[in-house]
């Protein structure tokens, strides 16, 4: 997980890792305060992420539709600090709305850096995205349960600022396997044999492959030899269809839109291969250079007179290989039994 901070961080600028990566689990403090905010009486509870700190880690990015300003929300608002003083309004556990909302409100005055923030984005943009995440208040941003409508979707997109959130989980390998995380899990698999973590059932042992030759109904073989191998469609072969007519919608400007350069602009290699063969090239070009300052050193320096091209150190000479040894013949002998 370290490797995808410093990863973001070299291709596209963004963030830095260790002041705003932060685990999975930091959320649940916010989700808490959500649940305290909303009450008992409410349908449904905030979806809270109570797993092992190793399990993943993410950073928050505040971005600016308009202007396409992106600056990493813990870069302006102290994250270590604001968790801790949620932490202490929801231990208080008030029993009145206001007192929380504006608990939470001071808190946020009281770790935002505004000269660090985008250049449009104000404190009270910074509390309306808060309530729009937790509801904090009880203001119509838009409806985002099943019976949402696209008039809910545009009012809550009507919003200025986007709310990104990049994360990434670690899948354990053996060598290194947490039994403790596994413990922790918060993701559950239904399979035949019963409710099984998401760790246990993809990492480790390998509860997937256990559970799935628990229960095949017929090895790869086996269906070949009943139903026969499925068609191939490679090497420019068309697929038959009965009916070309479809409804989907092609957007001129997405299929004329011109091939994307940015990345090569800003020298950014597109794939891991690019990336291997810059890092080659370039310490080739750097061994290089460094015989070549090596060289003028030498000459500028140490005022030892270069050596004519012609002449071959004797260093360099290497020693005549030895003569192969014969192998050694042996006469047979008879003896008086033969």
């Amino acid at each position: 997980m370290s490797h995808l901070a410093h990863d973001v961080k070299s291709q596209t600028g963004i963030g830095e890792p260790i002041r705003d990566w932060f685990p999975i689990s930091f959320m649940s403090t916010f989700s808490d305060f959500a649940d305290l905010v909303h009450g008992p009486s409410a349908e449904w509870g905030q979806i809270s992420c109570g797993c092992h700190p190793n399990c993943g880690i993410g950073m928050a990015v505040m971005c600016d539709k308009e202007t396409k300003e992106y600056v990493p929300v813990t870069a302006f608002l102290h994250a270590d600090q604001l968790a801790k003083d949620i932490a202490r309004i929801n231990d208080a556990a008030r029993t009145k709305r206001w007192m929380n909302v504006l608990g939470v409100s001071l808190a946020l005055l009281r770790n935002y850096d505004p000269f660090k923030s985008p250049t449009h984005f104000k404190i009270a943009d910074l509390i309306a995205k808060f309530d729009k995440c937790f509801g904090m208040t009880k203001t119509n941003y838009g409806k985002v349960t099943g019976d949402r409508t696209m008039a809910d979707i545009v009012k809550r997109r009507n919003d200025r600022w986007n709310f990104l959130f990049i994360a990434g989980m670690w899948f354990q390998d053996l060598f290194n396997y947490d039994f403790r995380r596994t413990e922790q899990c918060i993701i559950p698999y239904a399979t035949q044999e019963g409710e099984i973590s998401f760790c246990a059932y993809n990492t480790g042992v390998g509860w997937r492959n256990i559970i799935e030759k628990m229960h095949m109904t017929s090895t790869l073989t086996k269906w070949y030899d009943e139903h026969g191998k499925h068609e191939i469609f490679a090497g420019g072969k068309k697929v038959a269809m009965t009916q070309a007519e479809h409804s989907l919608v092609l957007r001129a400007d997405d299929v004329n839109h011109k091939k994307q350069t940015d990345l090569d602009v800003m020298g950014i290699a597109k794939t891991a291969r690019e990336e291997k063969t810059r890092a080659r090239d370039e310490k080739l070009r750097q061994s290089k250079e460094d015989v070549r300052m090596a060289a003028l050193y030498r000459q500028h320096v140490l005022k030892e007179a270069p050596a004519p091209a012609d002449l071959v150190q004797l260093g360099s000479i290497l020693p005549a290989p030895a003569p192969a040894k014969k192998a050694e013949v042996r006469e047979e002998v008879g003896s008086f039994g033969d």
